[in-house]
């Protein structure tokens, strides 16, 4: 269905154009040799105007536009049957306006070659029934001539609005994608100007003590300063395992003397869930560890491993401990 269409006016209108071709058709019966066929006709007619007119996503079904093809086949057989053949009929050859307009609303909503297929079926009808009657074969091809315009004014219609839905749908995307783009780097611009308070906030105080001349550290000085420098080193290659928690037990692990190595080579978000695991355990080997290396990995993706956390001791370093996590 093509946007720029309001599904509602085009269902107000085909309602309002059905019920005159009906009543011009009622009003004509005196015009035909039996009553029976037309008002057949015309139930097909509108139960074909109900199918097509039901609002829906995207084209219309096939099965409904094929019904409404073969009302136009039916709506021809029964009315031309019955109609005078050596006088103008008038109004009571109201399914001939009854076929573009059901055949119309089969174009706009997506079903241009099912359209054309019913106009295609529609000529053919009606210069067969022409061509028995005193306008012959030419009166019945220019009795289509209304069939084939609407339908190529609908099909030239439909095709610039399907192009401009086409554009306004890029469009969208390109502004959704730009805004998409800004927040993510106000996100990004918001995050590193946070990391960097942080970072100066933790190094401001220790880098201004080994500044100044007049200050002697100490060794419990220079012990603070190589945990500060660790937590840095921690947050820079760590990133997505550097968790409050982690860090915390970090630093008490190297208080103790345990080399801790926090290493993220994926570059990418973990799950929550797993997360939190991984988090869990490795705060459980840190706190658990009197010496030794700890080193927690998150693997590249690719391998069937998401992360690995080595824990040796140097009692144990010929059997260190290895803990996996799989996606």
């Amino acid at each position: 269905m093509i946007r720029a269409i309001s599904m509602t006016v085009m269902t107000v209108l085909c309602s309002v154009f059905a019920i005159l071709h009906v009543t011009l058709g009622l009003l004509s019966l005196d015009m035909v040799s039996s009553a029976w066929p037309s008002l057949t006709a015309m139930a097909i007619y509108l139960a074909a105007t109900v199918l097509v007119l039901i609002p829906g996503p995207g084209r219309l079904p096939l099965w409904r536009a094929v019904f409404a093809v073969a009302a136009v086949v039916a709506m021809t057989l029964l009315v031309d049957g019955v109609l005078p053949k050596d006088t103008w009929p008038g109004y009571a050859s109201w399914h001939m306006a009854a076929t573009y307009t059901l055949l119309v609303v089969v174009n706009l909503r997506g079903r241009v070659a099912v359209s054309w297929l019913g106009a295609a079926c529609s000529v053919a009808l009606l210069a067969q029934w022409a061509s028995g009657t005193t306008m012959g074969l030419v009166g019945g091809l220019m009795l289509s001539i209304a069939t084939v315009g609407w339908l190529t004014i609908a099909t030239g219609i439909g095709h610039l609005l399907r192009t401009n839905d086409g554009k306004v749908a890029q469009y969208a995307g390109d502004a959704r994608a730009a805004a998409d783009w800004y927040a993510a780097e106000r996100a990004l611009n918001l995050s590193r100007t946070q990391w960097l308070e942080h970072v100066r906030d933790v190094t401001v105080p220790a880098l201004t003590k080994i500044a100044d001349p007049e200050t002697e550290l100490s060794d419990a000085d220079r012990q603070e300063l190589r945990l500060i420098e660790a937590q840095v080193r921690d947050e820079i290659r760590g990133r997505v395992l550097v968790t409050s928690e982690v860090v915390a037990a970090a630093r008490r692990a190297r208080e103790r003397g345990v080399t801790v190595q926090l290493l993220d080579d994926r570059h990418q978000e973990l799950a929550p869930r797993m997360l939190a695991a991984v988090s869990e355990r490795i705060v459980s080997l840190l706190n658990q560890a009197r010496g030794g290396t700890i080193t927690a990995r998150v693997r590249p993706q690719g391998g069937n491993t998401t992360v690995t956390i080595l824990a040796s001791t140097p009692d144990e370093q010929d059997d260190p401990t290895l803990v996996e996590f799989r996606d």
